[in-house]
């Protein structure tokens, strides 16, 4: 299985797409804040004694692992290609890495200037890995950095593990990229079991508050990940999360 810890440093990649601040020096993975040598070397990071989460969805057993509903005012991102599909708000501009034009598609989410350059520099390694990134156009507009509420998602191949060791190994691996957990324990997404881990992430002075799914399948596994840097989100990440579906 390839390693895990670069997954959990290419999951973070959506962080700092918003503010070149955040984005820092070419030490530093671009888009994530992220040490190189520590991402070349990584493998996921989550919370070693599951516990229930605020804001979790409940267990729902028997619900079909198809195509989730799509709520009120969503959209369907990603599919075959990317290997994963996830619904969004319409109003977020949506690149599927495997055919759209990556920089049209940035320009469309609000970046610009030195931002831009950087972000279709971190956005690269998705690319390389079919991946799906969409964001919230106005976010950035009234963040207090010019950060984009923003999600990103891939799929890495490999046997399935637990739900309980993706747990425990993201979390220690996020804990040593110096991001604080505040929550990490099992959902079920259609009738999958899955992990879900919230934690904030400080990069040059910008609080960047994530959320990352992990769906596994007997042969892959699925990670979505959404960061913003202001309040009040997390429902709206908990409503995305549930409409993952590995395809």
């Amino acid at each position: 299985m390839p390693n895990r810890h670069h997954t959990v440093a290419m999951s973070l990649l959506g962080l700092c797409l918003g503010t070149s601040t955040a984005c820092g020096s070419g030490n530093w993975i671009a888009g994530a804040g992220i040490p190189a040598d520590l991402a070349r070397n990584s493998s996921p990071g989550q919370s070693a004694t599951p516990t229930a989460s605020p804001g979790s969805a409940s267990p729902t057993p028997g619900r079909s692992a198809g195509a989730a509903p799509v709520p009120n005012g969503f959209k369907t991102i990603g599919g075959p290609a990317n290997g994963v599909s996830v619904a969004v708000p319409k109003e977020w501009v949506a690149i599927d890495l495997t055919k759209d034009d990556l920089n049209k598609g940035l320009k469309s989410s609000g970046l610009s200037g030195p931002t831009l350059e950087q972000a279709k520099k971190s956005l690269q390694t998705l690319v390389d890995n079919k991946g799906i990134w969409a964001a919230d156009p106005k976010s950035a507009k009234t963040s207090p950095n010019g950060f984009p509420t923003n999600l990103n998602g891939f799929c890495q191949a490999g046997r399935q593990i637990s739900t309980e060791q993706l747990i425990k190994e993201t979390r220690s691996q996020l804990e040593q990229l110096k991001a604080k957990v505040v929550a990490a324990g099992k959902v079920t997404i259609g009738s999958r079991e899955a992990a879900r881990i919230v934690y904030t992430f400080p990069t040059n002075g910008v609080d960047v508050r994530g959320t990352q799914y992990y769906v596994p399948t007997k042969d892959k596994t699925c990670i979505v990940t959404l960061s913003t840097d202001v309040d009040g989100k997390q429902e709206l990440f908990d409503r995305i999360g549930q409409t993952i579906r590995p395809v």
